[in-house]
């Protein structure tokens, strides 16, 4: 999984925002509905989460899934395509090309790597 570190600024309203990535990573997250979440802004809220964090929204939501396809991918016998719909993933040639570039690996190579 992945773990953002916070800076003393905003701390409860990012915390809170990355909690409910983690706990809904597989539904649709947008910008617009993270801010409304922490009652800010888009502006302001993408402002507030990449000082917190050092990425954006989006780049966090990406990693929160190709974690969590990770670990689907050691854990479970389901092809990559499950992997991919079940982390949140609405495009299987987007889920490759983010996890390629998040790992260096394709989840097929993944899987037989760690496996």
């Amino acid at each position: 999984g992945f773990v953002a570190e916070f800076d003393a600024a905003g701390q409860h309203r990012i915390a809170d925002v990355c909690r409910l990535v983690n706990e809904h990573y597989a539904e649709r997250l947008t910008l617009a509905g993270a801010a409304a979440h922490a009652h800010l802004s888009v502006s302001a809220f993408s402002r507030l989460f990449g000082k917190s964090t050092g990425r954006t929204f989006t780049a966090y939501v990406n990693e929160v899934r190709i974690g969590q396809a990770c670990r689907r991918l050691l854990e479970t016998d389901l092809t990559i395509a499950q992997v991919a719909y079940a982390a949140g993933f609405n495009n299987l040639s987007h889920f490759n090309r983010r996890f390629l570039r998040s790992k260096a690996l394709s989840p097929r190579a993944f899987r037989r790597a760690f496996a």
